[in-house]
């Protein structure tokens, strides 16, 4: 797979020329916003000594940080947080969906659109369903012979606490972060087969192998590299062993070498699911850096580079068997 650089910029620099008028406007429009906060603050200073001259202690003063407050906020959102979000989707809508295109042509970028929830639970990767879901930037279309889908998504279960005054506070819990990626397998199997990270083993020894055996449908494979680092779930051991062939398993280790340790994966009706967790936000334009500036190219092509080749590493362009 070719990735050049110098191709992708010449695709978008009309996407380029455009975004930086944008950007030169919004830095104009924050040069301005700094400038009326400034103003706000004195403002505000001015009022919270009148206001505590005249009052006598520090309640005027007090009002004089309300004012300069709200005023901040205000001018914040007109100048500073509007600009960024019309900036932000001018970039996705304009530039990041040439760029996809250039890199592959037969993907699309719709960057509003994302994994749905029910594909995200339905994978069986994460125990309990997401109270709360987040998912954008979907990418899909064909690499090679092969349907993908990909997107960020943020899960989250909401939990409370009671303190001991009997007041109760709401929680949010991050399920999952990152990028979900779904692709065609290309092989009939009738049970979902999850692979997933060997925690407890890795923890605590022995007695995590004895407590694996609680989730049920755990099936024990024959690579010992692939033991030490992936607990295998099935209910037809025939049907695992179909799935992850000793190819497949070296594939899948070299794969979690590259997108890290919390790699999970799922094998559920006829395709194959990959939870990449990821703490940073993926597919996002800076507006501090020039629309068309190479580092932000080359990073931008890296994050598509690293789900995109999925495909390769998994070989799933081989066809090798029937689907029915």
């Amino acid at each position: 797979m070719k990735w050049d650089v110098d191709r992708a910029l010449e695709a978008v620099s009309a996407e380029t020329k455009a975004l930086d008028g944008l950007r030169k406007e919004i830095l104009a429009n924050r040069a301005e916003g700094s400038r009326r906060a400034g103003f706000v603050i004195a403002g505000g200073f001015v009022v919270g000594v009148i206001g505590m001259m005249a009052s006598g202690n520090v309640m005027g003063l007090l009002a004089g940080v309300v004012v300069a407050l709200v005023g901040c906020a205000i001018v914040h959102q007109i100048y500073f947080r509007k600009g960024e979000e019309r900036y932000r989707l001018m970039f996705k809508v304009g530039f990041l969906s040439k760029l996809v295109k250039a890199v592959e042509p037969e993907m699309t970028y719709v960057p509003e659109s994302g994994i749905t929830k029910s594909m995200f639970t339905g994978s069986g990767l994460f125990g309990k369903g997401a109270d709360r879901y987040a998912s954008e930037d979907l990418i899909h279309g064909k690499i090679g012979a092969t349907k993908v889908m990909f997107s960020e998504v943020h899960s989250e279960e909401k939990y409370t606490t009671t303190d001991s005054k009997g007041n109760t506070r709401t929680h949010w819990r991050t399920i999952f972060k990152g990028v979900f990626f779904v692709a065609d397998f290309h092989k009939e199997f009738r049970s979902p087969v999850t692979v997933m990270p060997d925690v407890a083993e890795k923890n605590f020894g022995w007695l995590g192998k004895k407590m694996q055996r609680l989730g049920g449908n755990l099936q024990r494979m024959e690579d010992p590299e692939f033991e030490k680092h992936f607990v295998v779930r099935g209910a037809d051991a025939v049907e695992v062993r179909y799935l992850l062939t000793p190819s497949m398993q070296e594939r899948l280790l070299k794969l979690r070498g590259r997108l890290g340790r919390d790699l999970r994966i799922g094998f559920q009706d006829s395709h194959v699911c990959l939870a990449i967790p990821n703490a940073s936000n993926w597919f996002e334009g800076d507006l501090k850096m020039p629309a068309g500036d190479q580092s932000q190219t080359m990073m931008l092509m890296g994050q598509l580079k690293s789900c995109f080749q999925i495909v390769e590493e998994l070989d799933l362009n081989t066809r090798i068997w029937t689907k029915v």
